[in-house]
């Protein structure tokens, strides 16, 4: 039985409303940041010895300046659930795991509502980074196939 699940991230950030987007404006928020690699996927694996399948780690980096003393908080959503044709995987059966804890957080994959993978309060002056490792739950129930989706994770002040 062959399964294989491929997932690609798509980046976003949002500045302070929609002002900053129309007009720039002097000593205005900067967000910098980046997921890499661009992809990930779970390799196939029998769900009798492997319940949970574990994709590459993915490095989060981000640097915030002229907060405000705002809070920022980067989000997942996924677009759909892991489709293969007709076939689909609920996208809640994909979790992660997150560290340095705090500001990163383990979670479970929505496609309603952008799930929380890091927050915080104020500036973040020197570029730091976080690692998160996205989880599969292993199932037999699962149609042989090719599966995709995509990702989006987002880092908003405020």
């Amino acid at each position: 039985m062959h399964r294989f699940m491929s997932i690609r991230f798509i980046v976003a950030w949002v500045v302070a409303g929609m002002a900053l987007l129309i007009a720039p404006v002097a000593n205005a928020q900067s967000i910098t940041f980046s997921v890499s690699p661009s992809s990930i996927s779970f390799a196939d694996a029998d769900p009798d010895t492997t319940p949970s399948i574990t994709a590459a780690n993915l490095t989060v980096s981000y640097l915030l300046t002229k907060s405000g003393g705002a809070n920022w908080r980067i989000t997942v959503i996924s677009g759909t659930n892991l489709t293969s044709g007709a076939a689909s995987i609920p996208i809640s059966n994909v979790t992660w795991t997150a560290t340095p804890v705090p500001p990163f957080q383990a979670g479970t994959m929505s496609t309603t509502v952008g799930q929380t993978v890091a927050s915080g309060v104020g500036d973040v002056k020197s570029t730091l980074t976080g690692t998160v490792v996205f989880h599969l739950a292993n199932s037999w129930s699962y149609n042989v196939g090719t599966y995709s989706a995509t990702f989006t994770f987002t880092m908003s002040c405020p």
